[in-house]
């Protein structure tokens, strides 16, 4: 068997991590990491691996069998949208699932359970307690009704959430999935807590601005909606996001992705009371697990069959 060569191309990632987790699992194959062992490739069998790397990784002598995304995400690949032939593949492992209904849920609930508000009484030595609404009573909209949206919107059932949530295309997830602008509309008047895991499409730019802050319910028991983003900053209009935070549209947002990363220093929500930020974090890649993933769709190529998660970098995902 013609053993494929794998590049590496981390990105902002420790890179030592990924080589010594596809060293230890390549069973032969050349490990080539981009560009800390030089920036050209000297293969012509080959696949590059890659999380939000340079796109000169791409420009090689000859052209990779495969290209596949480290991360959960797919849209640092768009350069390659106009290369015809290379198949594009993608990570779906229950360790990456698990860890982003850790992050939603612990969101969810940081908000439900009013917290920012416990900090700010901690802060002064104050015991305030306040009135606080069942779960029961809170309802939860999830845009992207995917593997994670649905993942994480059957455990907050559990919890005891009302949940529902929107997506392109009709979907069976578990819980009620609004479609189209229409849907948009009406999952947003009977939402309490807005969660985005949307990927970063042509479609999804943009498409959380202020018309939907204003458009989520007022009158559901928690007062004032609330938002969290674990999905993709692109998708959220920053300047609406801000003023909805400082007029009270929005009571509060738990807030893991942004349209520039690392968020700037000078940015207003880093100082923003109601607001909790995390650099990114929501969903890891775990090397073990995700290099375990890539190297059996590598076996796949090797054996002259299809990538098992193929991508379509013209819908996004």
């Amino acid at each position: 068997m013609n053993r494929i060569d794998i590049v590496v191309a981390p990105g902002p990632w420790a890179a030592e991590p990924w080589r010594r987790a596809f060293e230890a699992r390549s069973a032969g194959r050349k490990v080539h990491l981009w560009p800390q062992d030089g920036e050209v490739v000297a293969s012509d069998n080959y696949v590059i691996c890659a999380w939000k790397a340079d796109t000169q990784v791409f420009q090689q002598p000859n052209r990779p069998r495969a290209v596949f995304s480290m991360g959960a995400g797919v849209d640092h690949l768009a350069c390659l949208a106009g290369q015809a032939a290379i198949p594009i593949g993608r990570i779906r492992d229950p360790d990456l699932t698990m860890r982003m209904v850790e992050y939603v849920t612990f969101a969810v609930l940081y908000l439900h359970r009013q917290i920012a508000h416990y900090r700010r009484e901690q802060a002064a030595a104050r015991w305030t307690p306040v009135v606080q609404a069942a779960a029961s009573d809170v309802r939860v909209g999830i845009l992207g009704a995917g593997v994670l949206g649905k993942a994480c919107g059957l455990h907050l059932q559990q919890l005891g959430f009302q949940v529902a949530g929107w997506a392109r295309t009709s979907t069976d997830v578990g819980f009620n999935v609004f479609n189209a602008r229409a849907g948009l509309i009406e999952l947003l008047q009977q939402t309490d807590i807005l969660v985005n895991l949307l990927p970063n499409t042509r479609e999804t730019h943009g498409v959380i601005d202020r018309q939907v802050f204003e458009s989520l319910s007022r009158c559901g028991k928690p007062g004032a909606p609330a938002f969290i983003n674990a999905g993709r900053g692109e998708a959220v209009v920053h300047s609406d996001l801000l003023a909805a935070l400082g007029d009270g549209t929005l009571s509060g947002a738990v807030l893991d992705v942004f349209g520039v990363e690392p968020l700037p220093a000078d940015d207003p929500l880093w100082s923003m009371p109601n607001v909790l930020l995390t650099p990114h974090v929501a969903a890891d890649s775990e090397p073990d697990v995700v290099v375990g993933q890539i190297l059996q769709d590598v076996a796949r190529l090797e054996a002259g069959q299809a990538l098992e998660h193929p991508v379509d970098l013209g819908r996004g995902y």
